[in-house]
C-alpha cells in the first residue's frame, strides 16, 4: 500500500483529504506543519508527500529544499498543492524537482491518479523526484 504524508496547516483539509486517501487505498499520515512533517518523515519515509505550498513557518518549497539535502528523504516524490496558483508559486515548486503540482479545488479521482503515477514513476526509477519536463498541469 502506497504511504502518502499530507502536509498542509489547514486541519479540515487534512482531514477531508485523509479520509478520501485512505478510500482510495492509500495509507494515509498527517502533519499539520512542515516543522512537525520533518521527524515524521525520516522515521516513517512515505511513498509521497502532498504539501501545501504556504504554511506558516516553513514554507512547503522550504521544506521541500530541506528533504532535497536530507539523504533519507532526498528520493520522496513532492507533489505540490496551493489555493494561490500564481507563476511564482509554480516555479518556487518546479525549481526543487515537484512531481506535480495541484490548484485547490481539485478532483479527487485526478489527485488519486496523480499519486499513483508519483509513487510508481519514484519506484520504477528508484529515485524520488521528477524532472520539471514532467510536470503535470491540473485540470
Amino acid at each position: 500500500m502506497t504511504k502518502v504524508m499530507i502536509v498542509d496547516d489547514d486541519r479540515a483539509l487534512t482531514v477531508a483529504l485523509s479520509v478520501r486517501l485512505s478510500a482510495g487505498g492509500f495509507d494515509v499520515r498527517t502533519s499539520h506543519s512542515a516543522h512537525e512533517a520533518v521527524a515524521r518523515v525520516l522515521h516513517e519515509r512515505p511513498d509521497v508527500i502532498l504539501l501545501d505550498v504556504d504554511m506558516p513557518g516553513y514554507t512547503g518549497p522550504e521544506f521541500h529544499q530541506f528533504l532535497q539535502l536530507t539523504e533519507r528523504a532526498r528520493g520522496i516524490p513532492v507533489v505540490y498543492m496551493t489555493g494561490h496558483d500564481t507563476e511564482g508559486n509554480r516555479r518556487t515548486a518546479i525549481d526543487p524537482g515537484a512531481a506535480t503540482f495541484l490548484t485547490k479545488p481539485f478532483e479527487i479521482p485526478h489527485l488519486l491518479s496523480v499519486l499513483r503515477e508519483a509513487a510508481r514513476r519514484s519506484s520504477c526509477r528508484g529515485v524520488g523526484t521528477v524532472p520539471a519536463a514532467d510536470v503535470l498541469a491540473a485540470g
